[in-house]
């Protein structure tokens, strides 16, 4: 299997798609990139797209963990756990379908950790003046299964093996991401159809691999 890394490069792309130092998987490579959205790649490097898509799959994340903490302090404690347990879930599935440029600008702004920390550090110190307990060993309970990204993760799974044979989550919104650069690039996307079947395929073969991988085992 040959991989392809540039300097600087927060990603490694193989045959089979894309593995970013997050830990994210992107079934896309250049080459599909190239046929599907001929010129792209000249003026939003993939690197860009890859950064891009990863802001969107953290807003789970760092929507939730604002969202929790503002209704913790306004609501209280069960009202907040169950809007965020409602919600983060509920966002993660469907976010690609409200993907935009300027929402992605506002996106990056809270996904700088130094937001959510402070946001949280705000509201868990008022919880521990006013001596609510509880609400503050929650509160930093809830933050780090967030953050983590560890509910997530578990939505990603339950969707995973739940729709078997559709897009997964990091898919479409990469998919959602080039799609929108290609429209205000005026870039004719060619073939969407054909794109997905193409990102199924390369689904299927890293599967595969995990599967060989794990009989080994």
């Amino acid at each position: 299997m040959s991989l392809s890394r540039q300097p600087d490069s927060h990603f490694i792309e193989t045959p089979r798609g894309v593995f970013s130092s997050a830990g994210n998987w992107f079934h896309m490579t250049t080459p599909a990139l190239e046929k599907y959205a001929p010129g792209l790649l000249e003026t939003h490097s993939l690197e860009k797209l890859i950064k891009q898509a990863e802001v969107w799959i953290r807003s789970a994340d760092n929507i939730g963990i604002i969202l929790f903490m503002l209704m913790l302090y306004s609501w209280g404690l069960f009202p907040a756990l169950i809007l965020t347990l409602f919600f983060v879930p509920l966002w993660h599935i469907s976010k690609s379908s409200v993907v935009s440029i300027p929402l992605t600008k506002l996106l990056t702004v809270i996904d700088k950790e130094i937001v959510v920390v402070i946001i949280a550090m705000i509201v868990l110190s008022w919880m521990g003046i006013t001596e609510e307990y509880l609400s503050v060993f929650l509160g930093i309970a809830v933050f780090c299964v967030l953050k983590f990204g560890w509910f997530r993760f578990a939505v990603e799974w339950i969707f995973g093996k739940l729709l078997k044979g559709t897009l997964l989550l990091n898919d479409r919104v990469l998919k959602m991401i080039i799609l929108k650069y290609a429209i205000r690039e005026d870039i004719p996307v060619k073939e969407v159809d054909d794109m997905e079947k193409e990102i199924l395929t390369l689904i299927g073969k890293q599967q595969e691999v995990v599967r060989k991988y794990r009989k080994r085992k």
